[in-house]
């Protein structure tokens, strides 16, 4: 174990120009411009995805919560990152005063502290919504190993960098006799395990979508998403790069590479959250930018195409024309749960994240009882006896109560002032 410090050889020092102190080459503006830029976007559209899926939707998930956390590592990351220029990074090192020894090195054990779990939550939260969009149980157990995976890899990781040095503190006091692990092997092991977790990550549903079939503007959709997610893992291998450069042993300008170093470490942090946060802001534009999406929206799809049904949103405007329950009246009829996937033809808005894809194996129709029995005497159905709808969706399940009011003939509970009835009430 070893440190190569900053002292270089005699012959390198020969070769060096006379320092700069006063106006030394540098690269602030690139990393300022580029680094304050994408977190700001990031944030924007963080904030966007949470008022869409908390108000619009009302579907906020976990998924949700870890990417909110990974956001304000990203935003600890990038302030940490901006702090760079100003001891040192980003500047030759013929260029690099004494004096910024100790804070840039605790800066960069900063950094490295930041960046782990801002790219490990980020990464949990895409497997745990794939975890509530897709039903297949071989496929969960993809995503609980690619959970596993992360959670190890990320655990590994921050053990590593508070080892670095043994104590810490002579990793930038080096008054104090220490002892080093090789920089440069141990973060490019972890650059490329980290690079892998990304290409697990993003490339993991192609095998469930790749044989459904979808409308032209829904698998563009698609191919968009994965093109995205596509960045993150070129942005991790050009990481791995400027590591292997960084650390090399025979590179004793290290402190000017580091300057893209602190940049692609902010890219892939930040396009992580922005890639996985861009499909949930489809409810949004449906309401304020329609003009964005399709004129037909909604209305008309490809002959022979899956329609994509909404799944979690139900708002009260579109729930009093859902179903018309008949037998009310009749002796024991309290309490029943309505299984479904399709309310009425007014909720064929695909406003729902869970939809990116059509829905596949579910009901698209039919009553249940609370007992867990479905008979066609105790419900009607609307649109159809109970078909399935091909594609990947999420079952549902609303109850709904109604009074046991003595009609003398079979009434339509939708004819009153409410949703329902003057008299029904559900419960959602």
């Amino acid at each position: 174990m070893s440190d190569r410090g900053t002292r270089p050889p005699p012959e390198v020092l020969a070769s060096w120009p006379a320092p700069n102190y006063v106006n030394p080459e540098n690269q602030t503006a690139q990393l300022m411009a580029i680094e304050i830029t994408l977190c700001t976007v990031t944030t924007i559209v963080m904030m966007l995805r949470l008022y869409s899926r908390g108000v619009l939707t009302k579907s906020i998930g976990s998924d949700d919560w870890l990417m909110t956390g990974a956001l304000f590592f990203a935003i600890g990351l990038t302030t940490a990152n901006c702090l760079a220029p100003q001891w040192g990074w980003g500047v030759h090192l013929y260029d690099f005063r004494a004096e910024w020894l100790v804070p840039a090195r605790k800066l960069a054990v900063a950094t490295e502290s930041l960046f782990v779990p801002c790219v490990g939550l980020a990464k949990l939260s895409i497997l745990v919504f794939y975890h509530r969009v897709f039903s297949s149980k071989s496929f969960r157990w993809f995503v609980y190993a690619g959970i596993a995976y992360v959670i190890a890899y990320s655990i590994a990781s921050i053990i590593t960098i508070f080892l670095q040095a043994i104590p810490l503190r002579a990793y930038w006091d080096k008054s104090i006799h220490g002892k080093f692990i090789d920089g440069q092997l141990a973060f490019m092991v972890f650059g490329v395990l980290n690079c892998l977790s990304d290409l697990y990550v993003f490339f993991l549903p192609i095998r469930e979508v790749w044989g459904i079939q979808l409308p032209k503007k829904q698998r563009l959709g698609l191919i968009f998403v994965f093109a995205l997610g596509s960045i993150v893992c070129i942005a991790g291998i050009i990481r791995i790069y400027y590591i292997w450069v960084v650390f090399s042993p025979t590179n004793w300008d290290f402190t000017y590479q580091g300057g893209p170093l602190y940049i692609v470490t902010a890219i892939e942090g930040d396009l992580g959250i922005l890639c996985a946060s861009l499909p949930a802001l489809k409810p949004l534009l449906h309401r304020y930018a329609p003009g964005l999406l399709s004129s037909g929206h909604g209305r008309s799809r490809p002959s022979g195409a899956s329609p994509s049904y909404r799944l979690s949103s139900y708002d009260a405007d579109r729930r009093r024309d859902t179903r018309r329950i008949t037998g009310v009246g009749m002796p024991g009829l309290a309490s029943y749960k309505l299984t479904s996937s399709v309310t009425s033809p007014t909720m064929l808005n695909n406003d729902s994240e869970e939809n990116i894809l059509p829905l596949q194996g579910q009901t698209t129709t039919g009553w249940e009882s609370a007992n867990g029995s479905n008979d066609g005497s105790t419900g009607a159905t609307s649109g159809g006896n109970g078909g399935v709808a091909n594609g990947i969706g999420k079952k549902v399940e609303i109850e709904v109560t109604v009074e046991n009011i003595p009609y003398s003939k079979e009434e339509d509970l939708e004819k009153g002032p409410g949703p329902m009835s003057p008299t029904g009430h559900r419960r959602i």
